[in-house]
């Protein structure tokens, strides 16, 4: 009994040790990453100094055209949105950023199901195993799953999600786009044949994690100016279907933040030249929302100033 106890334990110093290696390895290899996803990723968290930040899912990526809002607004900007996520990554991203500066202005775009609706939240996290350690991350992963804590302290578990992207990567130097300044445009237009109907509920599950980070992004965007931004769809939409994002403008109506609501802005809805599929818009579409947001910005901001003037 004693030697079966004696080589379990061996065993086990053996796997604690291969384990601490092998990520100490793995954390080289992402921080090394210049280019793709994972470098944009690296960028948006040790890196980025810009004026403006924008987050939010996949709209975000491909809607916000940096460079004509750095034209237009005379500031730097950089898209940190990410697809296929939403405010748990975004207020990851705004907390890690804030490390080196404040940003003068923050622009989100909101999509319900990941910034306000219930689902799976696990999903969200991966972009954020790399940065357990860094401040306030860590509370991300335990309100999710209180198990998380646990999880993370296997370093390889932390890299298990893009384990073999992040070498092919860092070996072959070979990887996606990672976009200009961090928008990523996409190309083409609708074919309406492949757009398939979309049902709506009549009453949504709000999720409270999503909820308490989505109050604490507000918090951490203290001292910037910050815009709430529903980007355009082909869709039509009637009040019932628009309504999951009503808890949100009623924080923003309380908070005097502003909220812009492109949904059922007829300059976009079932044009098809505008959007690359029923959900985003194509580069085309993405150059002509930009200059109609930074002009309702630009709007806003001169009637806020003439009030405060009156």
């Amino acid at each position: 009994m004693k030697t079966l106890l004696s080589k379990l334990a061996l065993l086990l110093v053996i796997v604690i040790l291969c384990d601490f290696l092998i990520g100490k390895s793995l954390d080289h290899v992402v921080s090394a990453i210049t280019t793709g996803g994972q470098g944009r990723d690296n960028y948006i968290c040790e890196k980025s100094q810009e004026d403006i930040m924008i987050f939010g899912s996949s709209k975000a990526v491909h809607h916000y055209n940096s460079g004509i809002i750095e034209d237009s607004l005379d500031m730097t900007c950089y898209n940190c949105g990410e697809d296929g996520n939403g405010i748990l990554l975004g207020y990851g991203r705004l907390l890690m950023a804030k490390e080196r500066h404040q940003p003068k202005i923050i622009i989100y775009d909101v999509v319900p199901k990941y910034d306000l609706l219930q689902n799976e939240n696990h999903q969200y996290l991966a972009w954020l195993k790399a940065h357990y350690n860094r401040a306030g991350i860590a509370g991300i992963f335990h309100d999710t799953d209180n198990l998380e804590r646990y999880k993370m302290h296997c370093s390889c578990y932390r890299h298990n999600s893009k384990f073999l992207q992040n070498l092919i990567v860092y070996f072959t130097h070979i990887s996606t786009d990672e976009g200009i300044k961090g928008y990523r445009p996409l190309h083409g237009k609708l074919n309406t044949m492949r757009v398939k109907e979309r049902t709506y509920k009549e009453h949504y599950d709000y999720d409270s994690v999503k909820m308490k980070y989505l109050h604490q992004f507000i918090a951490q965007s203290a001292g910037s100016k910050l815009y709430f931004v529903v980007s355009p769809v082909w869709y039509r939409m009637d009040t019932t279907q628009t309504s999951a994002t009503q808890p949100l403008i009623e924080i923003c109506q309380r908070e005097g933040i502003p909220f812009f609501d492109f949904t059922n802005d007829p300059k976009y809805v079932g044009n098809d030249t505008f959007f690359k599929d029923g959900t985003h818009l194509n580069s085309q579409g993405a150059n002509e929302f930009t200059k109609d947001l930074i002009r309702k910005i630009k709007e806003y901001e001169k009637s806020h100033s003439d009030k405060c003037n009156s």
